[in-house]
């Protein structure tokens, strides 16, 4: 088996931590532990210099000088298998660029060859990964000064950061980019990544110009926190300076993502470059072989069959008695711990969670221009509810107008026979033979109607005391869950001659707003005004769980057809992507400058549609949690959106009092 060399090219300004990270990465993964494999030094002399770093990093001397020579260190990554036996697998070639050629003018006696500075841009591109470092203090005081007018924060930004970018824009879309945040010690416990992430984005136009490039070429971008020493090593002093504190041992936090995810998201952009028919000239067959084989060893850990469970660490080490077996131990490994890095930091996926998804294909790639094919006008006030009968043919829509229309699609004409009810704010569901159509309105009640004849078969379902936020209808037509202004949920049985309550659920705290089943009807999800998503048991109407809190209410959810992907939104503008069996949140999705009114999933689980109050629709690839494209052709608040049933068309209603009808494909 031929080992695979990476090579990667870390970018950061004198001080940010670069060196101190190598030396520390070098240390913590030297013997083989809980990480799953361990790096060698193939030359004693750097294996030296290494130790000799940490060395001063821990001792009681000043930290290590800053680096001044271009550098590099060579790591071989190895596994020990239980009988000690030692297998290389893959090689990390680090190149550290001293922080001053980045980013000061030198004099030229500090260049020995101007043409160091030359080579050093033209590397980049030819980088498997760069990591570039962020350093974790300047972080802090960029976030501490909220009017960015301090000496060190826009030296900082006009010139550290700057070139730093302008240098991540020459990088090839094969090339993963991975901001690493230094020093994370100094931040946890003051700010969330996702803080970090939104105020980078917002105020360092540099950094979201690279990120939006990069994300639309599908190019894995993260941002990983580390820490080369841990909490409680040293202490900011008021001068900006860290004092190391006596007695105080070293604790490293996640050395070993940023290499797990340089070999990850390397195959992974490079299976995306081939799909899309960009494969470099110069490839070499030979890693190009090596790059499938990988990637079919990831997928085989991240979508196994349901017959062949996936042994678990312990099992997998027993089974390493080569170089290959032995990579595909490191594979699993390196699987392992980004998901639950995934878990744990679901805001460092500036560019979408890449691992556990296919890559991006050609149906989303047709995508990203939706096509405005009909504009429906009729209704007299906000549209609230939009869907597509079973064949796709016919729309029916309701409004705050009080009534509820049909449409056919091809021709965009209003057809025969209308839904009138009591009071406003109706909205409109259709049962899956198209036979039934439910609606709820102001007077707090749910009504069945004979769809063709437009005439009501039931008396009205009463048991709410408050306006009905949002209901859903089971496939068979017998069950229908509904949720409140007053604060329940409520679960009704429907029968030939008419529908009763049968139970009434209680566990938000304040309006409950959003409802959504999961396939089977054993598992639904709520949201309200308590800023919480809460599951339930259907049959028992037992609480299974709170997946945590929301920043604002929760307005929206929408399961995917498989069940696989629960999605949350609603005040504040971000989309929450869940794993609901296990109850984790996937990544986040953020671009809106609006609250979320309303969410749909494509039938066939790979497009998310978001409507906002920014009067914007977005598109968005769930398999690499990237924004396809934004409609802005609506001029009010998106309240509703539908799929067709074929994934063709995507209906959206708006407080414009318009309904468009928009071709995907």
């Amino acid at each position: 088996m031929t080992m695979k060399n990476y090579n990667i090219i870390t970018l950061g300004a004198s001080g940010a931590g670069k060196t101190v990270f190598l030396a520390s990465l070098f240390k913590q993964l030297s013997i083989q532990g809980k990480e799953g494999f361990f790096l060698k030094a193939p030359k004693d002399q750097q294996d030296k210099e290494l130790c000799e770093i940490y060395s001063q990093v821990v001792g009681e001397g000043d930290w290590p000088r800053r680096t001044r020579d271009i550098t590099k260190w060579e790591f071989i990554c190895c596994v020990n298998n239980p009988n000690l036996e030692k297998f290389p697998v893959c090689q990390f070639t680090y190149i550290d660029y001293p922080g001053g050629l980045i980013t000061d003018i030198l004099p030229d006696e500090e260049l020995e060859d101007k043409r160091i500075f030359v080579d050093f841009k033209k590397e980049v591109p030819k980088a498997d990964a760069v990591l570039a470092i962020i350093d974790g203090l300047k972080l802090f005081k960029f976030m501490e000064d909220q009017d960015l007018n301090t000496p060190d924060v826009q030296d900082w930004l006009l010139r550290h950061l700057f070139h730093i970018m302008g240098l991540l824009d020459r990088c090839k879309k094969d090339t993963p980019v991975h901001f690493i945040i230094s020093k994370w010690d100094l931040l946890e416990s003051r700010y969330q990544l996702s803080e970090l992430r939104e105020s980078l984005l917002e105020k360092v136009p540099e950094f979201k110009a690279v990120i939006h490039n990069r994300v639309n070429a599908g190019c894995p971008v993260r941002l990983i926190p580390i820490s080369s020493i841990g909490s409680d090593f040293a202490t900011l002093q008021p001068d900006g300076t860290m004092k190391k504190n006596p007695g105080a041992i070293p604790k490293p936090f996640q050395l070993e993502i940023p290499i797990a995810c340089v070999l990850i998201d390397r195959v992974n952009a490079y299976i995306n470059t081939l799909q899309s028919g960009h494969q470099d000239s110069d490839q070499q067959i030979q890693d190009k072989n090596i790059f499938l084989s990988l990637y079919e060893q990831i997928k085989s850990f991240l979508n196994p069959q349901s017959d062949l469970p996936i042994p678990n660490r312990e099992e997998r080490l027993q089974q390493v008695k080569d170089e290959e077996t032995a990579l595909n131990y490191l594979v699993g490994t390196f699987v392992d711990h980004l998901q639950k890095f995934e878990v744990n930091f679901p805001a460092a996926n500036l560019g979408g969670e890449i691992i556990d998804r296919e890559p991006v294909n050609l149906l989303n790639k047709n995508l990203l221009n939706p096509t405005l094919i009909r504009t429906l006008k009729g209704h007299r006030n906000v549209v609230c509810s939009v869907g597509f009968t079973s064949n796709g043919q016919t729309l029916f829509s309701s409004s705050h107008d009080r009534s509820v229309r049909f449409w056919q699609v091809v021709s965009g004409k209003q057809l025969q026979g209308m839904v009138r009810e009591r009071s406003g704010w109706v909205r409109a569901n259709l049962s899956q033979d198209d036979k039934r159509l439910f609606t709820s309105c102001e007077d707090n009640t749910i009504k069945v109607w004979d769809a063709n004849k437009c005439k009501r078969i039931y008396k009205p379902l009463k048991g709410h005391s408050d306006l009905i936020n949002a209901f859903a209808v089971s496939p068979d037509g017998h069950t229908l869950i509904s949720a409140s202004r007053d604060k329940t949920v409520k679960v009704w049985q429907l029968e030939t001659n008419g529908g009763k309550l049968i139970n009434s659920l209680i566990g938000h705290q304040g309006s409950v707003y959003a409802l959504a089943v999961a396939p089977g009807w054993r598992i639904f999800a709520s949201g309200g005004s308590d800023k919480r998503v809460l599951l339930w048991e259907l049959d028992t109407g037992k609480l299974l769980y709170n997946l945590g809190d929301h920043p604002g209410f929760v307005k929206v959810l929408a399961f995917s057809s498989d069940g696989n992907i629960l999605v949350s939104g609603g005040y504040g503008g971000t989309l929450y992507v869940w794993d609901p069996k296990t109850r984790n949140r996937r990544y986040e999705l953020t671009g809106h400058t609006g609250a979320i009114f309303s969410l749909a999933i494509s039938p066939d689980n790979r497009i998310l549609a978001s409507g906002s109050y920014d009067c914007t629709i977005k598109l968005w690839d769930l398999s690499t949690a990237t924004l396809l494209s934004t409609l802005t052709e609506h001029t009010g608040p998106i309240t509703t959106l539908a799929f067709s049933p074929d994934n063709q068309s995507l209906a959206s209603g708006s407080f414009d009092r318009t309904i468009k009808i928009w071709k995907l494909v």
